[in-house]
Parts: C-alpha cells; structure tokens; sequence
C-alpha cells in the first residue's frame, strides 16, 4: 500500500535533483529569465528551496504560516546559499514526516490550496510533490535556454551526468 514513506522519498528525489540542476548554470545565467514576468533561474532555484516544505507543512499543519516562513527564508538568497537550503528543506521534510502517522496520511482531512477537501496523502503528492516536479521541470527548460546545452534527459529526471557515449568505431 502507498504510504507516506512513498510521498517523502520522492520529494527527497526532487531536492536531490534540483541541487544537481543548481550545478548546472551556465556563467553568468542566474539572473536569466526567459521573458518579462517570468522568475529568474535564482528566483527559480529560491522557490524550490522551500516549495516542497512550506507545501507540506501547509497540508499538515492545516494554514499557509509555515509555509510563508519558509518563503521568508529564501528572499535574498544568493546562488551560494541554495545547496545548503535545500538540505535544510530536506531534512526539515524527514522531520516534519516523522511528525505524523501513516493512519494520519491515510485518513486526516487536508485543505487544498485551491480550497477543496482531501486526505492528507492525496494532498501531498497533489501540492507539494507536483510543485517540485513542475518547477524542477521549469528549471532544467531555462537552464537550456540559458546555454546549458549539456543537459539531457537523465540530468533532468535522474539529476546525473549521463554516461559518456561508447565509441564503437575505435574498436
């Protein structure tokens, strides 16, 4: 059965990939953004540093406070701080799951941002596991149109360097 375990190993996956994306900016891209009105790739590397946690803690805790706090903590955010914001945001997201039962995933009622109820579990694969997703994916695009040409599908989906390419005709 699908249990909370389920729900924090992939938000753990999607920090992880998201500080292997964070390697990847091009020289001189933070402050790129693909059009007027977009994030940056910084604001963009901001968001996901604590997306995930304040989605969360929001879905559990019952109101938005924790999760404005954690926006709060990534406002001025330089590039050099986002690795160690992520790891803050991955651990405050192994304890805030420590924090509540698989009965509690299963049956507590959580309100949507959209404001419609659901169980809590539904609710955290819905907001802030579709947040990560959709905004990782939003990175890696920008990093591309920033120049990080490099970047394929495993730095995307995997957060690896794929394996060089075998060149057969030496052989």
């Amino acid at each position: 059965m699908f249990d909370k375990t389920d729900i924090l190993e992939s938000l753990l996956d999607e920090i992880r990939i998201v500080k292997h994306l964070a390697t990847k900016v091009p020289a001189g891209a933070w402050d790129f953004r693909p059009t007027e009105g977009q994030r940056s790739i910084l604001e963009t590397l901001r968001y996901l540093a604590f997306c995930g946690m304040g989605g969360a803690q929001s879905m559990v805790d019952g109101n938005f406070d924790g999760y404005h706090k954690w926006c709060a903590s990534t406002e001025n955010m330089s590039a050099e701080d986002i690795p160690a914001a992520l790891d803050r945001q991955a651990e405050a997201m192994r304890e805030l799951f420590d924090s509540f039962s698989n009965e509690d995933f299963h049956n507590k009622v959580a309100k949507h941002p959209m404001g419609h109820e659901l169980p809590l579990g539904r609710a955290l694969l819905e907001v802030p596991l579709k947040w990560m997703v959709g905004y990782r994916m939003q990175l890696f695009l920008f990093l591309k149109e920033a120049g990080a040409s490099e970047l394929v599908t495993p730095n995307c989906w995997g957060g690896v360097d794929p394996a060089p390419a075998v060149d057969c005709s030496q052989n």
